[in-house]
């Protein structure tokens, strides 16, 4: 007597896998601010970024006045202040708005090539004014103020015309958006995993 014969048991759907681009997409999305917080941000860099320029401007104002042949106790005591109280806040407040931006808006901060040399240029220019240009306003100051005669006027100047440099460079490349975007190299693709029970069922 002939044993009814069984049938397979049916495939277990098997669960595909997301794409790996299509999940960090994802996730990068829920990072992202809504488009009110995302105007606020960027109107607070643009406005960090327009006061950061002009404090620069001051300064390199100040500095060629005093490389002129103006007050040196007027000149670089004042341009002393507006260093250390304003354009170094300024700086670091600029640079910090950038990262932001970069990191919660569709821009990226490692996708565009104008994201990433603006981010750098910023950063210079942060490192310049901290370590260079802001002490040597101190420096000039208290020479100054105690009637000695300013020994680097022409390289305040400089400094001060570099710092204003890097500001504008980095306008021109925010509004330009040049070089297009970063290329990746693509991954291999990985093979879809195999359920147990399809191995079991080839096997046989």
């Amino acid at each position: 007597m002939d044993t009814p014969s069984q049938d397979p048991a049916p495939f277990a759907p098997t669960t595909q896998t997301p794409h790996p681009h299509n999940a960090r997409r994802t996730r990068r999305r829920g990072t992202l601010l809504p488009p009110r917080w995302r105007k606020a941000l960027r109107a607070a860099h643009v406005t960090v970024s327009v006061g950061l320029l002009g404090s620069d401007a001051a300064v390199l104002a100040l500095a060629s006045a005093g490389r002129l042949g103006s007050d040196p106790v007027t000149v670089y005591p004042a341009a002393h202040l507006i260093g250390e109280l304003l354009l170094l806040p300024l700086a670091v407040l600029a640079l910090a708005t950038g990262v932001a931006l970069g990191l919660l808006t569709p821009w990226g901060l490692l996708r565009h090539w104008w994201v990433v040399i603006s981010l750098a240029v910023t950063a210079g220019g942060t490192v310049l004014a901290t370590f260079v240009l802001v002490p040597g306003l101190g420096t000039a100051a208290s020479a100054a103020l105690a009637r000695h005669p300013v020994a680097d006027a022409t390289g305040l100047v400089r400094d001060s015309a570099a710092a204003c440099g890097v500001l504008i460079a980095t306008v021109v490349i925010s509004s330009v958006k040049p070089f297009g975007t970063v290329r990746r190299r693509p991954r291999t693709k990985q093979p879809a995993p195999v359920s147990s029970h399809a191995a079991g069922t080839m096997s046989r």
